[in-house]
């Protein structure tokens, strides 16, 4: 399945939508679902607040399953930003000390099997893969 949703919260949402109807057509087990919607959302949300900025456009996303493996790719033609390369949160520190963000990507990278980035043609591009 391919689709492109504007980089907008309702485009979040058409997005959210159809990779949910998706995998139920797959029939991906709950815990599968569960990880590849919450780290399509943050995803999609981190685009829409910090990639594009105030420029308008599109967001674009290809899924398929082979067998036991589902792949993702999530593309978009905003300045270069490896979210990989954000250090993982210090969760030690109590709330009132801790910085603020990056929880959304430490999801990405424990809910998924192999998460890469790579710019490609001027495009962000954001690979991900599941083990059914």
């Amino acid at each position: 399945m391919t689709l492109s949703v504007p980089r907008t919260v309702a485009g979040i949402r058409e997005a959210v939508d159809a990779l949910d109807a998706w995998s139920a057509r797959e029939h991906l087990p709950d815990e599968v679902r569960r990880k590849l919607l919450t780290a399509f959302d943050e995803i999609l949300s981190n685009v829409v607040r910090h990639a594009l900025r105030d420029r308008s456009g599109l967001v674009e996303i290809a899924i398929s399953r082979d067998g036991g493996l589902v792949h993702a790719e999530v593309t978009d033609d905003a300045e270069p930003f490896d979210p990989l390369g954000v250090p993982a949160p210090d969760t030690s520190a109590g709330l009132e000390a801790r910085r603020l963000g990056g929880l959304g990507i430490a999801l990405v990278r424990a809910f998924t099997d192999e998460v890469r980035y790579e710019r490609q043609s001027d495009r962000n591009r954001l690979t991900m893969k599941w083990r059914v």
